[in-house]
């Protein structure tokens, strides 16, 4: 009989372990997923911003100009150019870059012939720079600028 108790007793205090087990691991898994929940909330899905006609989605407000030595070293790097050829192309820039703000500043953008009239001042200074450069290295130059661009629009 004493055995009988003895058992019963181990019987008890094995299923209470048991059960003090089974509620630590219960509020650990509880936890678990309570942390995993509020960090996957925590990260806001938004949708990522529609293109429209083909403009970058990442711009912001206007777009910046690079300055004319910018320019003119990227030109420079891509094709090749002197020293001399690279000054010529930032002058060119630099003189263009006075008339485009004096133009931006005059025309308004809405108004019918302006794309027209950009075109124009757009030919001079490609004009301009086939001057300096010659028709095959700006014809190179246009095709990285396409280039460039399509690879921007698949973004």
């Amino acid at each position: 009989m004493h055995f009988q108790s003895q058992n019963k007793q181990l019987q008890i205090i094995s299923y209470h372990l048991k059960k003090s087990f089974m509620k630590k691991y219960a509020k650990l898994i509880l936890a678990s997923v309570f942390l995993f929940s509020m960090t996957a909330m925590a990260q806001e899905q938004t949708p990522p911003p529609a293109k429209t006609d083909g403009q970058n989605e990442m711009r912001q407000g206007p777009r910046q100009q690079m300055s004319a030595q910018l320019r003119a070293e990227n030109i420079a790097k891509a094709l090749n150019l002197t020293d001399a050829e690279k000054a010529k192309v930032q002058e060119v820039y630099e003189k263009n870059d006075v008339i485009f703000t004096k133009f931006r500043a005059e025309v308004k953008r809405d108004s019918p012939d302006f794309r027209e009239k950009f075109k124009a001042l757009r030919d001079a200074q490609d004009a301009d720079l086939i001057n300096v450069v010659g028709k095959e290295k700006f014809a190179t130059w246009q095709k990285l600028q396409a280039e460039r661009r399509q690879n921007m629009n698949t973004k």
